[in-house]
């Protein structure tokens, strides 16, 4: 995933291509959470599960991730794999 900012002096967003690990903070106390295990379930969608890592809150959950739509196309395609294009990349 990347994060945008916006350069001061130009006004051109400013795209932080560093690699990250998808983090969650608890839903019930914010602490953080760490994936303990995921699974695929579709070419599309993966379930991750999660564990709070405050031991007095021991909070633990399941978590979605899910491919949205497509920024630039694959130069080799499943075409049993359907993902439509970004709305921004359509309207242009």
């Amino acid at each position: 995933m990347e994060t945008q900012q916006v350069n001061e002096t130009k006004s051109q967003p400013v795209i932080d291509t560093t690699p990250m690990r998808i983090g969650l903070c608890c839903p019930h106390c914010g602490a953080k959470a760490r994936a303990r295990t995921s699974q695929q379930i579709t070419p599309l969608y993966r379930e991750i599960y999660f564990q709070c890592t405050d031991v007095e809150c021991g909070h633990t959950y399941a978590a979605a991730l899910s491919v949205l739509h497509t920024l630039s196309p694959s130069a080799k395609p499943n075409p049993e794999v359907n993902i439509p294009l970004s709305p921004r990349i359509v309207r242009h």
